[in-house]
């Protein structure tokens, strides 16, 4: 989870606080970023572990952290100031998310039956436990 606070940008609807469940944000032009911003390039802020890092993406584009010009990947902290051009923002909190929302839950699913086979069983009762109580609540037998 990232959760980062916009306190200067030239789209008033940005201001304010951001947060993003999953372990990376990224801020651009496009629509396909987590933050659209069209006076910024594309920079993403990951979490990896315990630590949090900004990376631009387009190569020669520098950034502003706490007052020094930066260039490439730079681990961060919370309270650091951000700047590029007009847009500046805030780290506000940050923590580690094992499973991204784009995680291969099947995948993962599969490798821990693995990891555990009397998980698989344990599931199993689960999910006939969670269709009992959905008949129950239809009045389906």
């Amino acid at each position: 989870m990232i959760d980062i606070e916009i306190v200067h940008s030239p789209n008033p609807y940005l201001l304010g606080h951001h947060k993003n469940y999953g372990n990376i944000i990224s801020l651009g032009k496009s629509s396909k970023n987590t933050i659209t911003e069209s006076s910024c390039e594309n920079f993403k802020i990951t979490v990896e572990r315990d630590k949090l890092y900004i990376e631009n993406v387009k190569a020669g584009v520098f950034y502003i952290v706490n007052g020094k010009k930066i260039s490439g990947k730079k681990t961060i902290k919370v309270g650091d100031e951000l700047t590029y051009n007009k847009l500046m923002f805030k780290i506000s909190h940050f923590e580690y998310s094992h499973i991204d929302p784009i995680t291969d839950t099947e995948h993962l699913y599969k490798k821990r039956i693995q990891e555990s086979p009397e998980l698989e069983e344990i599931l199993s009762l689960i999910e006939q436990e969670f269709i009992y109580l959905e008949k129950i609540k239809y009045n389906e037998k």
